[in-house]
């Protein structure tokens, strides 16, 4: 269902319009979705879609697509993201066939008499080409999850305080079924699933596995949201999410949305979850990893803020547990105490090509939108050695708030580090597009 150039002209004529739009277009299409479609409430984040943040997400999304539409390999990546996501809460084709339908209603409402029927036409095509790319991919990943499909029940084995505040809490899980776990690339989330009294609708979140592979448990790391800004606690934005920037909360009747203070699963796991209790997750997934099977010789440089940690400790622990000899450098900010600074120390003190920085960040509570520090001079102070600048072949992982990556990738940037050496983990889908270029 390709677009010929006919097609392709006339839905970039009407992008600047539905842009203009687009926040009238996310009222439209998530309010007559979710009241007829109110099982659909299952999959989103119930903050996010009160403070108007989701229902703005996917208009995103199309219209970044449609205006590389001629050219989609720009959006690989983003596209990537979004499809390992949509794995994770396991969306389905049928779901694309109901997202489009209300979708192009909503720009029909905006556009009025300029949707006309070749417009409408165009833009149908347009929505389908990225819908099957999405789908297609989604495919693949199902399948690599082989057996496991869907939600898997899980027990807490263990949880344990990671910081003397105890505002960053591990959970140890292990399945209830008993079978063994699939493998996954260190890096990579979990979407948990979970039922929180007075809330109509389950709440979902995605949290980063925070230790190496093993085939009977998994490990996931926490962080308190204290409610001064949105619940990330090393979770994602859930599902068909591109985020933007949040618009005014005015939107919470988006689709009869129930009102959610911030850090409602944070919360609720920190407080009401303890050993014995059970949760769901899904299969891990995510495009944020390393390759453990490549014994490489190569620097790898690991940089990370708060509870960022998580993903960067699988990493590491997937290197030591494989023997890969690698130089290692551990650069890590925190507001109060390091979460595992004592587990990377130790692991320091056995690896000589191991090196560690530790410095203190005045991070905000919620350790992800906003930071205001001393880190600008702590992280232009480290040496070409400590970040194995000399190295034109050293690979850097970064995951933090989104000015700390920014300040970090710029700070490469100048140093000569080439875009495609550096990766990060970008927990907001489409706020956050990180360039080096």
């Amino acid at each position: 269902m390709a677009l010929n150039y006919k097609e392709s002209k006339l839905v970039k004529d009407t992008i600047p319009a539905l842009r203009q739009h687009g926040e009238h277009i996310s009222t439209v299409f998530y309010k007559t979705m979710l009241r007829d479609h109110p099982e659909l409430h299952n999959y989103f984040n119930t903050v996010n879609m009160h403070t108007g943040k989701q229902p703005r997400a996917l208009t995103a999304l199309i219209l970044a697509f449609a205006s590389n539409i001629i050219n989609i390999s720009e959006l690989t990546p983003k596209l990537e993201r979004v499809a390992q996501k949509h794995a994770s809460l396991n969306i389905q084709p049928e779901q694309y066939e109901i997202v489009g339908k209300y979708l192009l209603r909503a720009f029909s409402a905006v556009l009025g008499p300029a949707m006309t029927p070749d417009v409408k036409l165009a833009w149908t095509k347009a929505y389908w080409v990225m819908a099957k790319m999405l789908t297609g991919r989604e495919a693949h990943i199902y399948r690599e999850f082989e057996s496991w499909k869907g939600w898997r029940k899980f027990m807490i084995y263990d949880k344990k305080n990671e910081t003397v505040e105890g505002n960053i809490v591990s959970f140890t899980l292990r399945p209830v079924d008993g079978q063994p776990l699939p493998t996954f690339m260190p890096g990579q989330y979990i979407t948990l699933r979970i039922t929180v009294p007075g809330m109509k609708y389950a709440q979902l979140r995605q949290y980063s596995l925070s230790d190496a592979p093993s085939y009977d448990h998994y490990r996931i790391t926490v962080k308190r949201d204290l409610g001064s800004n949105w619940d990330y606690a090393g979770s994602r934005d859930d599902a068909m999410t591109v985020s933007s920037a949040a618009s005014s909360a005015s939107d919470s009747s988006i689709g009869s949305v129930q009102p959610c203070r911030p850090g409602v699963v944070s919360n609720s796991l920190i407080d009401e979850f303890h050993v014995g209790d059970s949760i769901e997750l899904t299969h891990p997934s995510g495009s944020f990893v390393l390759n453990p099977s490549m014994d490489s010789s190569m620097p790898l440089v690991l940089i990370s803020a708060g509870v960022c940690v998580a993903p960067l400790l699988s990493m590491l622990n997937t290197v030591v547990d494989k023997r890969i000899s690698r130089p290692i450098s551990w650069i890590q900010a925190s507001r109060h105490d390091a979460p595992f600074q004592a587990h990377v120390e130790s692991i320091a003190k056995k690896l000589p090509n191991m090196k560690t920085k530790f410095f203190k960040s005045r991070l905000s509570d919620s350790d992800v939108l906003s930071y205001t520090s001393s880190f600008d001079n702590d992280f232009l102070s480290l040496t070409s050695e400590d970040l194995y600048l000399q190295n034109g072949s050293s690979e850097y992982y970064i995951c933090g708030p989104e000015k700390f990556m920014y300040q970090a990738a710029d700070h490469l940037r100048k140093n000569g580090v080439k875009p495609e050496r550096v990766q990060f983990e970008i927990f907001s889908v489409g706020s956050f597009e990180m360039k080096l270029d």
